[in-house]
């Protein structure tokens, strides 16, 4: 390498920021309310599941760098690298970091973040005057594992945790926003406990309704 050479990594995370904050105000500007059993507006939906997947597209990013600038395997932990296919998980490096606790709430918000990922289908039956169930939903075969059936309550449909929606229509801004939170509380904990790894990111700026504004905090005042 010469004197003007430098390494550089492709850790794009940081630019989901402010396509997040603009989903964000299009789906406050959407809100319907508290949805019924079955489905939100949507309007409302479309706007949730995309900020909750940009949402984990970005926490997965900042596990990535941690990861590399802790010299972790690229492709998993070196005791499973045996196992073809094998691939990190953003939980996993939590364990890794030994945050149990976080690795938990996150595997919550990952299962959701598969369940839209991998377009989970569902089949009820719907009195349609009311919109509420008359028969409880089932999801159709293929869809989720073994993982999903130990996260989520197959009764409320809901992760059972913190409690996040995985019946696609009614993922509303509730659950995107308690997603959006989660992620924001673990990534300032991992950056106070663990600086030299995870990028601080308490200075980062968007621009929500014509103003400017640090990230983290307009997480936190988000309704």
């Amino acid at each position: 390498m010469t004197a003007t050479d430098f390494d550089y990594i492709t850790a794009v995370f940081l630019h989901y920021l402010q396509p997040i904050a603009d989903l964000c105000e299009r789906m406050l500007d959407q809100c319907s309310g508290e949805p019924n059993e079955v489905q939100t507006s949507a309007r409302e939906n479309g706007y949730a599941l995309s900020i909750i997947s940009l949402t984990a597209f970005f926490f997965e990013g900042a596990c990535g760098r941690a990861r590399y600038f802790n010299g972790l395997a690229a492709v998993g932990i070196p005791a499973l690298a045996n196992q073809k296919g094998w691939r990190w998980t953003a939980a996993d490096t939590l364990c890794e970091f030994n945050e149990i606790d976080l690795a938990e709430r996150i595997e919550d918000i990952f299962v959701v973040r598969h369940a839209i990922a991998h377009a989970h289908l569902w089949k009820a039956t719907v009195d349609e005057i009311d919109l509420r169930f008359t028969e409880r939903p089932t999801r159709l075969p293929g869809y989720g594992d073994k993982n999903f059936d130990k996260v989520v309550d197959p009764v409320s449909r809901t992760t059972r945790l913190l409690g996040l929606d995985v019946f696609p229509p009614r993922i509303h801004a509730g659950t995107a926003i308690t997603v959006l939170k989660e992620c924001v509380e673990a990534l300032e904990s991992l950056e106070s406990k663990h600086k030299e790894f995870f990028l601080p990111l308490v200075h980062q700026q968007i621009r929500f309704r014509s103003k400017f504004v640090r990230f983290y905090k307009w997480v936190r005042e988000l309704p």
